[in-house]
């Protein structure tokens, strides 16, 4: 009975050191294949197929998307890129200037309001102007807030514009916008279960 049990526990603990084994390759096996999916993508962003006109478009999209500019570069719109780089400049000095400015503001409304202060001086071109009290700061540090946040609203607009714009452009260069547009006659020959007929087929080039 004794060496019963001994064999039921060797196969329990074989068993069971198996099912953690194939565990840990499914895992294993799970992660390779989600890194391979990984990879893919990335190569499909990198990698423009030039036999495949319909993913240049998709391919500059995504391209845009990630690098501002890079899109545009798949193009050889180079004459875009500084424009791209100079709205984003843009777009960011405006954000660290608002929010420069509504963190000023806000640390002497916090004076008045942390440090019971009934009133404040504020430097303005160097010279202390005041006195200010709470109602008066209060609405520039929530101007410089709102402004703050709809430039970061703007940034991320122009973003998802440039992407587009270098979609759009993707998708004309593979437009045949050839002029060759004209009607031709041509004679024709056509068989049927009577025989062989002569004809005309009209064709029209566009």
């Amino acid at each position: 009975m004794i060496r019963i049990l001994i064999v039921f526990s060797l196969i329990s603990s074989t068993t069971f050191a198996q099912k953690l084994d194939t565990t840990k390759v499914l895992s294993t096996t799970k992660a390779v294949v989600d890194s391979t999916k990984k990879l893919s993508f990335l190569k499909s962003v990198l990698k423009t197929d030039s036999s495949n006109k319909r993913s240049i478009p998709r391919t500059v999209l995504l391209r845009s998307l990630v690098l501002p500019g890079w899109g545009q570069a798949t193009n050889k719109q180079y004459w875009v890129i500084p424009i791209v780089y100079a709205a984003a400049a843009g777009g960011v000095y405006t954000i660290w200037w608002n929010n420069d400015k509504y963190k000023f503001y806000k640390s002497y409304l916090s004076q008045i309001v942390v440090d019971k202060k009934t009133e404040v001086f504020i430097p303005v071109n160097g010279e202390l102007r005041g006195p200010f009290v709470q109602t008066q700061i209060e609405p520039a540090v929530k101007a410089y807030r709102r402004q703050r946040d709809l430039s970061w609203i703007g940034l991320a607009v122009g973003w998802t514009l440039q992407a587009i714009q270098a979609n759009v452009s993707a998708h004309l260069k593979g437009f045949d916008m050839t002029e060759d547009i004209s009607l031709k006659l041509e004679p024709a020959l056509e068989s049927s279960s009577f025989g062989a007929s002569a004809g005309v087929k009209l064709r029209l080039n566009f």
